[in-house]
C-alpha cells in the first residue's frame, strides 16, 4: 500500500470522527503539519508505532490504516459511562471533570478505607492486643 493510500485512510477516519488535525497531532505527539503530510502521502515512510498511535487516536484498526484489513472499526468495547461522558468534553471540561472526581475521593462517603493489622513489633508488650483490636475494627468495603 502506498503512503497516499495510507494517508487517505487516515484522512477518511479523521473526517469520520470529526477530529481536527490538531486533535490527532496532540494525541499522537506530533505537529499538525506532520499529520497533514501523512494524509497527503508526503512522508516517505510511516513507522509502525506512529501508525498505531494514529489508529489509537482515531479509534480504528491499525491494520486497516496500512491496508492489511478491510475492517476499519475496532471491536466494540463497553466503556464505563463516565469515560464516555469524559470523551465528549473539550480540554477545559476534561480538566474540570478531573477536579470533580478528585474531590470525590476526599469524601469518606464515596471511598473506602482499608486498615491493616500488620505490626513489625508484635513481640513487644501490648502490641498483640493492639493487633487484635485492629482486626476487630477492620471494615469491609460496601
Amino acid at each position: 500500500m502506498t503512503n497516499i493510500e495510507i494517508g487517505g485512510r487516515i484522512k477518511y477516519a479523521r473526517d469520520l470522527r470529526n477530529a481536527t488535525l490538531d486533535d490527532i497531532a496532540k494525541k499522537v505527539g506530533v505537529t499538525k503539519s506532520t499529520v497533514q503530510r501523512y494524509e497527503n502521502g508526503k512522508i516517505n515512510a510511516i513507522k509502525i508505532p506512529v501508525v498505531e498511535s494514529i489508529a489509537a487516536a482515531l479509534n480504528v484498526n491499525p491494520s486497516w490504516i496500512i491496508g492489511k484489513s478491510d475492517i476499519m472499526e475496532l471491536p466494540a468495547q463497553k466503556l464505563p459511562a463516565i469515560i464516555q461522558y469524559y470523551n465528549q468534553l473539550n480540554d477545559i471540561g476534561k480538566r474540570e471533570a478531573e477536579k470533580r472526581v478528585e474531590e470525590l475521593t476526599h469524601l469518606p462517603r464515596y471511598t473506602f478505607e482499608i486498615k491493616a493489622a500488620h505490626n513489625d513489633y508484635e513481640s513487644e508488650p501490648g502490641e498483640l492486643e493492639k493487633m487484635q483490636e485492629d482486626l476487630l475494627n477492620l471494615k469491609k468495603p460496601d
